[in-house]
């Protein structure tokens, strides 16, 4: 029975177990059509709590209680008939097939593992999440928006935390770019996106008053604390609010100056197609009349840019954005269509810059995680102490040689990159992005907070 099975699995702590135990009944169908209808973002069931039921005549059995469903997610049946036909279904299962049915109406099989590990155990079960980036600065490339005529958009790199709204029928779901649910219960511009039609918007949240740097670890800090609420768990929630407050402020006044910042527009069957045969130009015109009309958006904004007809308007617009202390600029095609992936005709203009760094400690794979029990990231900092960061992006090579070398490599000097200096609102100094690049153990010196600031304005200039 599928519920064995989900108890099963739930049971183990151990993610690699899990997947172990998910793969001795990949093959049965009926588990497989739970996992995809609970898990998958295109079906929804439009009920927000599941109503109170008591077990009557056992009517059905698990696959026609699932196929009963399709009422609710076809909107056939909405509001009251859609909740007194849900409760009927329950009430004709039995104890554990309503239980399963409920894990699908509430999309939450509650037992501790994500859809990319369902993926690898059972290849294609569950759409990937869409997401369509821009490809690494290339002059050639860039240079080739304006080919024959042709032209652009240059809009700010946005520096915070990519977020997709999909909205149906008034209801918002945030997820992030790898489909994971991102829960900010009580923002306001939830409120405000609830008034959009039916869409799928791209955008990023950032917090106003705050470093885009800065304002991703206290966006991430709410998103765990509004998760652990949503899982009825009041006093851990408390608790983290009362860390939350020591050390941002009050939870609730950050909540609400959490803004959304959207670039692009794509209609629901679009977004989960992972296409759309629709021209920027044609997107962004789209998503400027989305708007509601007549509404006052506080928290809801349309990307900051400006149309460039050339490769020097391109660049110049990059420099301003750069003057600005920004990240810097994504050079977009007015005719570039929305596709999963990084197609060519979306550009990151952005400063990259590699400076050395001294290590000061190691820090090992998330529990539960293939790299539990491996180094994944250094602690490093200047020779001077005012810049300290934690770069990431080892090799499986890389990840074993440090975890067996650890006493021998401390206080070496490795090579980061990154994409320039960040400084947040105490004037503590980090690396925007930073990426291990390479262990240098021909050097035994590194760069102090000075020398990078030389490098940084270097290759600002180098730009131009």
């Amino acid at each position: 029975m599928i519920k064995q099975i989900f108890d099963e699995i739930a049971t183990e702590s151990s993610t690699n177990q899990k997947m172990v135990i998910l793969g001795k009944y990949k093959d049965n169908e009926l588990l497989k059509k739970v996992l995809y209808l609970a898990n998958s973002k295109r079906i929804k069931f439009y009920i927000k709590q599941i109503p109170e039921y008591e077990q009557t005549i056992l009517t059905y059995d698990l696959e026609s209680a699932i196929k009963a469903l399709d009422l609710l997610s076809s909107r056939q049946l909405t509001g009251h008939e859609a909740i007194t036909h849900l409760r009927s279904v329950l009430s004709l299962c039995t104890s554990d097939d309503a239980y399963i049915i409920e894990r699908i109406i509430e999309k939450d099989c509650k037992i501790g593992m994500g859809t990319s590990n369902m993926n690898k155990v059972i290849k294609g079960l569950i759409e990937d999440t869409p997401y369509m980036g821009a490809i690494s600065f290339d002059e050639k490339k860039a240079k080739k928006v304006f080919d024959n005529g042709g032209w652009g958009y240059s809009q700010i790199k946005m520096d915070g935390r990519y977020c997709n709204a999909i909205i149906r029928n008034g209801e918002v779901e945030l997820e992030s770019r790898q489909g994971e649910p991102t829960i900010v219960t009580g923002a306001k511009f939830l409120d405000e996106l609830s008034k959009f039609e039916d869409c799928v918007l791209n955008g990023e949240l950032t917090m106003g008053g705050v470093s885009r740097y800065e304002s991703n670890g206290i966006i991430a800090s709410i998103i765990d604390i509004c998760g652990k609420m949503n899982e009825r768990t009041p006093p851990e929630s408390i608790k983290k609010i009362e860390v939350f407050e020591k050390k941002h402020g009050n939870f609730k006044k950050a909540l609400a100056s959490i803004r959304y910042t959207v670039w692009d527009r794509i209609t629901i069957d679009e977004y989960f197609n992972g296409k759309s045969d629709k021209t920027y130009l044609f997107r962004k015109d789209a998503l400027i009349d989305s708007f509601p009309y007549g509404e006052e958006l506080e928290m809801i904004s349309l990307i900051e840019g400006k149309e460039v007809k050339t490769y020097s308007e391109a660049m110049e617009h990059f420099q301003e954005i750069l003057a600005l202390g920004l990240e810097g600029t994504i050079l977009k095609s007015h005719d570039g269509l929305w596709k999963d992936g990084k197609p060519n005709w979306q550009i990151k203009m952005k400063l990259e810059m590699d400076v050395d760094l001294k290590i000061t400690g190691f820090n090992y794979g998330g529990k539960g995680t293939k790299n539990e029990k491996l180094i994944s990231s250094f602690n490093a900092e200047s020779s001077c102490g005012l810049v300290k960061t934690r770069p990431q992006g080892l090799t499986e090579d890389i990840m074993k040689y440090v975890t067996e070398n650890q006493d021998s490599l401390l206080g070496t000097i490795l090579q980061c990159r990154s994409c320039g200096l960040s400084k947040d609102s105490n004037g503590n100094y980090a690396l925007l992005h930073p990426a291990f690049v390479e262990l240098r153990s021909d050097k035994i010196t590194c760069d102090d907070l000075e020398s990078i600031k030389k490098i940084e304005y270097m290759v600002k200039t180098l730009n131009k």
